[in-house]
């Protein structure tokens, strides 16, 4: 097993440990779930891991990822914004954000995903753009109310910076991976590296956002 994926893990588990060093300060408020999100994910990669590197059952680890691993994570997000936007008229757009990408999932896993495409899954895409939507959303809003002037305390403002570097920056390798395989290797081989990075400064940020943060 790749020491870039050991590395990844760990990092997944300081940020969960570090939400629960943390959980007197937002106990009361909705952030008391982020460290409970991150503990399933932590679970899942190592569920993953065993499948694929011990089992060696390849197609056992490609379900709980396209089942579960990446669904909880846009909903879980999408369910994020949706507290973080509301009672505002755009708590809306978390909504129609997952009510969308449960049926682009649904058709996706049903159909879609039969049949050969020039992506890797239709549902990932769908996913990743109405993300990125709320969290372009949010830095609009967040940029001109009171609350820049406190960004370092903000933990919003740290987990959707933490999103959009590793969402928006990894979305084409995961979405055209087996393309891009194809195509060039050894552009493949550097992405991959360089998503690594993305998403280790991600759990890097969520941590800041345990440390500094206030929750709302």
């Amino acid at each position: 097993m790749s020491w870039f994926i050991i590395v990844l893990n760990i990092l997944e588990f300081m940020a969960c440990i570090t939400g629960l060093v943390f959980w007197n300060k937002f106990k009361n408020s909705y952030w008391k779930w982020f460290p409970v999100y991150l503990g399933v994910i932590i679970l899942t990669e190592l569920i993953g891991e065993y499948l694929l590197h011990v089992k060696k059952d390849l197609a056992s680890n490609i379900a709980l990822y396209s089942y579960f691993g990446i669904p909880i994570q846009f909903f879980f997000f999408y369910w994020l914004f949706y507290q973080q936007f509301k009672p505002a008229a755009k708590s809306k757009w978390p909504l129609i954000s997952a009510a969308i990408y449960l049926i682009c999932l649904v058709t996706d896993l049903a159909y879609i995903s039969k049949i050969k495409l020039y992506f890797e899954s239709f549902s990932y895409v769908i996913g990743c753009i109405f993300l990125l939507i709320l969290i372009l959303i949010y830095f609009a809003r967040f940029i001109k109310s009171d609350e820049i002037i406190k960004y370092r305390t903000s933990m919003m403002f740290w987990v959707a910076l933490g999103l959009m570097i590793f969402y928006i920056g990894a979305m084409p390798f995961f979405a055209f991976r087996t393309e891009l395989y194809r195509q060039d290797k050894d552009f493949f081989y550097t992405y991959w590296y360089i998503q690594f990075g993305l998403n280790y400064l991600m759990y890097l940020l969520f941590i800041i956002s345990f440390i500094w943060g206030k929750p709302k």
